[in-house]
């Protein structure tokens, strides 16, 4: 893209901003931001314009991201006499980060044709962490064109790795089904630290031996040192784990799929949630079977733990930072769970 481009960028929380900051960073577009809650705007740099209407923000932009929290936030954000679809510029791109109903995704990216606005999925994967370091996994739905025309703006605002799933509400799809695995992992790894536990094994080289072993997973890699640390995965609360895990649902009702696994996965998530609130991170599960057993898993020294992620032949891999000096130290990073490969 030759020309400086108008983009705005509509829902400032944890996806958000980091976005709205990623793309400011890369120095390459004049940028248009909106929340509901207008603290939220008081924290972005200067020079980032801000605006106190979605109708606004549409008449100024030639692309405008969505970062919201679930489809009727999205719902309220681009339809009707406010909203973007009906104010927005001429040729406007649409593309919307939000997990959200695959359906609901389809209706209104018609309804977007006859406002002559062309809508992208760009649904995210990786973790917060990976994208304020502008190096989350994108996966995205829409037209191919499109999508070609438009993927730098893509990696710009979310990170090198970005796939086409398909056509439109392919990307909410992945992102729900991903979703879907990460929190089944997650009850599974909270049960098997509990093993190790009451086994007597010592939890950190039992963590490490798993990470090369054949049950290694993104969630292994990632819920046991917030299991150690106690955090829980804030940047992702659990109102919001349990709308994915219901999308989810949803998803295997409408094409007829079993889910018995899943039911039971969702239950527990839920039974999570009721005990400790819709705000406490989504990877706070295993917190119940410590409470209940009575055994903590926290270990001293994994405060400031963090992690990064890069794809190495179309793989995802997980290296940990500011972990306390391993026992095995060879076991840095770690090769995770196979993902397509990026393709144009």
């Amino acid at each position: 893209m030759s020309d400086i481009i108008t983009i705005g960028v509509i829902g400032l929380g944890n996806a958000g901003t980091p976005i709205l900051n990623n793309l400011y960073k890369s120095k390459k577009y004049n940028l248009v931001a909106f929340d509901i809650d207008k603290n939220k705007l008081k924290d972005i740099p200067k020079d980032i314009s801000k605006t106190n209407s979605i109708k606004d923000l549409a008449q100024k932009c030639k692309a405008v991201l969505t970062c919201l929290p679930k489809p009727e936030h999205v719902l309220q954000a681009v339809d009707g006499e406010d909203g973007l679809l009906q104010n927005a510029s001429l040729g406007m791109i649409w593309i919307d980060t939000s997990t959200t109903d695959f359906k609901q995704t389809q209706k209104l990216a018609e309804k977007a044709k006859t406002y002559g606005v062309s809508m992208l999925e760009a649904t995210l994967t990786g973790g917060v962490h990976a994208l304020q370091n502008n190096n989350m996994v994108c996966l995205a739905g829409g037209d191919k064109e499109i999508f070609n025309n438009w993927k730098e703006v893509l990696q710009d605002a979310i990170g090198e790795v970005v796939v086409l799933c398909g056509d439109i509400g392919a990307g909410a799809i992945a992102k729900v089904v991903s979703n879907m695995l990460a929190f089944t992992n997650m009850v599974a790894a909270s049960e098997c630290m509990m093993i190790a536990k009451r086994a007597g094994l010592d939890l950190e080289s039992f963590f490490d031996a798993i990470r090369v072993s054949a049950g290694n997973s993104f969630a292994w890699e990632t819920v046991v040192p917030h299991i150690f640390n106690q955090k829980y995965e804030a940047g992702f609360t659990m109102d919001l784990a349990c709308k994915d895990m219901n999308l989810s649902y949803l998803l295997g009702q409408h094409l007829n799929v079993p889910l018995d696994l899943h039911m039971e996965v969702k239950k527990k998530m839920e039974e999570a949630r009721a005990q400790y609130g819709d705000s406490e991170g989504c990877y706070v599960y295993p917190r119940t079977l410590e409470d209940k057993l009575g055994e903590p898993l926290s270990l001293k020294g994994w405060d400031n733990w963090g992690y990064d992620i890069k794809v190495l032949d179309g793989s995802i891999v997980v290296k940990h930072k500011n972990r306390p000096k391993s026992k095995h130290p060879q076991y840095n990073s770690c090769l995770l769970y196979t993902s397509p490969s990026p393709r144009d």
